[in-house]
């Protein structure tokens, strides 16, 4: 028996939220859960005003709006019935077409009034958005039919006393709710978004002898050069170090990229002046110099992405630690998601492993060791070997003093026995770091 998955649905409204489980139980019985906002929030989700123009839209804007407060796996729905003679209205409009829905079901039919039975084609369509700390994506359903010349039926809600669906003769509201979740299209968004959690399941599954990350020989000289700058060493030991990277094959974007991202790890200073260094070092030896523009993404795009990057790093602690930025200032949390991870951070110029690693080596020097502790575990659910790990730590030694290089191993020793202490250990007999 594989994983059971436990979704929060972004939705205010309890029908709908009863009609998923009951879906779940026959698609994935014991499998697929779904719960209610207020099972994890502790109250009721106020919900969001539904301003997109697509059920796509709609379906985003509310699964990221909850997702953003919980930081759980979230699902959100909207559907929508579209009908042939009224250009696909009420479409995404449909839960607020004019007012109730007893209102939006009267407003249809006398919309339709004077259309004959053979032209009140008509489909129900679902949008399931799934959301979790690495991916969003979206499945839909759909389900052809005709809209009744008449409400008929009792069950269900919306628009189902309107809705016969193709192949039948009763409304969607005449049938029993087993029968109508067999043929419905929230049945079959959610048996295709099951079909693909199912394959993320699969996909994370390492077979046996699994790859680990692969590791460009050129890291060690990309992270000594990263401590160099942060230390603010002189000129001449910095142009030392550049030589030595180019020379090992640190592609020049790469070296570019890692000084950029100093400005969050060791200050704007110390990036500008290891930029200029830099620079001016190419230029002297003729090598191309790479420069650095903007990634053109909208601010939204921008914090998503940021989003996405930093549950990476913090994983179980994304939340408490958003609180701790929220708690100091608000505009901090919207700085840190939107320019230092969304702008910096999720630069294309250089993979995740490379950045983390440089990450880890200004913050060293600085004396960052909450920070360190955090980017470790990130390599480390990234698959990289803790091992590997060990072997590039000590690269850093030179660069610390002694007190420093102490401390680094009592947060390596901390990291790797995942224990939720202070980083206050001293290093065992026999590990690694002991008697250096």
């Amino acid at each position: 028996m594989g994983m059971s998955w436990r979704l929060v649905v972004a939705t205010t409204n309890p029908h709908k939220l009863r009609e998923l489980r009951q879906i779940a139980a026959r698609i994935a019985p014991g499998r697929l859960h779904f719960l209610a906002p207020e099972e994890v929030l502790g109250t009721p989700w106020e919900g969001i005003e539904e301003s997109g123009r697509t059920l796509e839209e709609n379906a985003y804007l509310k699964a990221t709006a909850l997702f953003e407060r919980i930081w759980q796996p979230v699902v959100a729905d909207d559907s929508g019935l579209e009908i042939e003679a009224l250009g696909g209205k009420p479409g995404v409009d449909s839960a607020h077409f004019v007012g109730s829905d007893a209102e939006n079901r009267s407003a249809v039919l006398e919309l339709l009034r004077d259309v004959p039975p053979e032209r009140r084609r008509a489909r129900f369509r679902t949008v399931l958005c799934y959301r979790d700390a690495l991916r969003t994506l979206c499945v839909e359903g759909i389900v052809e039919g005709w809209i009744a010349l008449e409400e008929r039926g009792t069950s269900g809600f919306g628009y189902d006393p309107l809705f016969i669906p193709e192949g039948h003769e009763r409304t969607f509201a005449e049938m029993e709710p087993e029968e109508k979740n067999q043929l419905s299209h929230r049945f079959r968004a959610v048996a295709a978004l099951w079909e693909t959690l199912r394959r993320l399941e699969e996909e994370a599954v390492e077979p046996e002898g699994a790859s680990e990350p692969e590791v460009p020989v050129w890291l060690p000289w990309l992270i000594r050069l990263s401590a160099a700058a942060a230390r603010a060493e002189t000129a001449a030991e910095l142009d030392m170090l550049l030589r030595q990277a180019l020379r090992e094959g640190v592609p020049v974007r790469a070296i570019a990229e890692v000084l950029l991202q100093l400005c969050l790890f060791a200050g704007f200073p110390a990036a500008i002046e290891a930029l200029t260094a830099a620079q001016a070092f190419c230029e002297r030896f003729g090598v191309p110099w790479e420069l650095l523009l903007p990634e053109p993404l909208e601010t939204e795009a921008m914090r998503a992405r940021g989003s996405e990057l930093f549950a990476l790093v913090y994983g179980e602690r994304t939340e408490r630690v958003r609180r701790r930025l929220r708690g100091g200032a608000p505009v901090l949390e919207d700085l840190v998601l939107r320019v230092a991870y969304g702008e910096v951070l999720s630069r294309s110029g250089l993979d995740i492993v490379p950045r983390e690693w440089a990450a880890i080596a200004a913050l060293v020097v600085g004396g960052w060791w909450r920070q360190v502790a955090s980017h470790l575990r990130a390599l480390l659910r990234l698959g990289f070997p803790a091992e590997q790990c060990e072997e590039f730590l000590g690269i850093l030694q030179p660069f610390c003093t002694p007190e420093q290089w102490a401390q680094l191993c009592k947060v390596w020793q901390y990291v790797r026995q995942g224990e939720h202490t202070a980083v206050v250990q001293r290093p065992q007999e026999g590990s690694w770091c002991n008697g250096e």
